[in-house]
């Protein structure tokens, strides 16, 4: 009988809480790395609060005003991938997979489509049912996004990838005026808003990365918990309050 190929290599980051440029800096890099290889990186973080626009999103999708998101501490990024507006905030899950497209036989929408569907396999082993929309990227509770998703390409590496709420402070997503279904702004809920109770962290990050491996024919390789491009501890911050 013939053996199945072996699996490619996954290297895992874990890095705790860290500043969103930090977490690009160290994904620039593992794109340059990674080449022509047919393996992944995978970088697991949480972020102080910071708002990211993506490709799809627009300015007029965040309510405050420049002097309001200078007393929240805010900043706004725009950001080279898919996606909207995300806030995020520490008790978010946020993951960064580098991976080469075509040793996967995968074209970007495929690629989508395999990310959303891990993220549903996650939420299931927390007795959750998630679901998308084909009008609505990212992943959803009932009639509330819990996970985005967003990527980008370069060379055939996709880089960026996914939010996952957790158990963050749902108040300061307030601060967001994207369009749901039928006119209405789109809501935001946690796996711990909807358990209605603890979804430990470390837990969720077991689970993903497992899914990962299955999902994608990775094999965990090394796991860090640090880099040089991360500085050790994210600087201050304070957490949004929520307007109105």
């Amino acid at each position: 009988m013939t053996s199945p190929p072996p699996a490619d290599p996954l290297e895992i980051y874990l890095l705790g809480e860290v500043d969103l440029d930090d977490a690009l800096r160290l994904q620039r890099r593992l794109v340059y790395d990674l080449g022509e290889t047919s393996g992944g990186a995978l970088i697991l973080c949480e972020h102080p609060p910071v708002i990211t626009v993506g490709r799809s999103g627009s300015r007029a999708h965040i309510r405050a005003d420049q002097d309001e998101l200078r007393e929240m501490g805010l900043a706004v990024r725009w950001i080279n991938r898919g996606g909207g507006c995300i806030l995020h905030l520490p008790g978010q899950l946020a993951g960064y997979l580098v991976t080469p497209l075509e040793p996967r036989g995968l074209d970007l929408g495929r690629y989508l489509q395999a990310l959303h569907g891990i993220l549903i396999d996650v939420l299931a082993e927390f007795d959750l049912h998630g679901r998308t929309r084909p009008e609505q990227p990212g992943v959803f509770l009932n009639h509330a996004r819990v996970a985005t998703v967003g990527v980008a390409v370069s060379r055939w590496i996709a880089y960026h990838g996914f939010t996952l709420n957790v158990g963050p402070y749902l108040g300061p997503f307030d601060i967001l005026d994207e369009p749901g279904l039928d006119g209405w702004p789109l809501r935001q809920t946690s796996m711990e808003a909807q358990r209605q109770r603890p979804a430990p962290m470390a837990k969720v990050r077991e689970a993903v990365i497992r899914k990962i491996e299955e999902g994608f024919r990775l094999e965990r390789h090394h796991l860090y918990t640090d880099h040089p491009l991360v500085r050790p501890k994210a600087r201050p911050h304070v957490y949004v309050s929520s307007l109105g």
